[in-house]
């Protein structure tokens, strides 16, 4: 049985919480196919792969689940959550099989509906009202619509 950090799209910094929630060795699983239903560009590529060669993770090459049910042997995964549908897709298959937690990051930005996130100025006429204030822009208790005081 061997635990592993899942490490994909959605998590690609060295400060994000899945490393230091996860246990084991991160893996991130270079799948094409994936990648051609995401729609991803060869820019695209570039920049996942520079973030990786930046991080503390192995790279596999093929189908992501099926590497990752092989590599974990029983044992768990841990990864990031994400509201991308076929990440979600794979996440709950593999629940089936193994123990799989997944670490929730800070909010980046905050959506109605789900986003298209094929295209990226899609996702982004959605997000950019939101992106990066405190809370993903939902209300602060404590503050105004934007966590900031008055």
């Amino acid at each position: 049985m061997t635990d592993l950090i899942w490490i994909h799209d959605e998590c690609l910094r060295a400060d994000h919480p899945v490393f230091t929630e996860g246990k084991g060795e991160a893996v991130f699983i270079w799948d094409k196919d994936y990648m051609n239903s995401m729609s991803m560009g060869f820019k695209q590529k570039v920049f996942i792969y520079e973030a990786l060669t930046d991080l503390p993770v192995t790279i596999y090459q093929g189908s992501t689940p099926a590497l990752l049910l092989e590599l974990a042997q029983g044992g768990g995964i841990t990864t990031a959550a994400s509201p991308n549908p076929y990440l979600r897709d794979i996440m709950t298959a593999l629940r089936a099989r193994l123990e799989l937690t997944t670490v929730e990051d800070e909010v980046f930005a905050h959506l109605s509906g789900t986003p298209d996130l094929r295209r990226f100025f899609r996702y982004w006429n959605k997000a950019k009202s939101s992106a990066m204030q405190p809370h993903g822009g939902t209300p602060d208790l404590f503050g105004d619509s934007f966590g900031r005081s008055s």
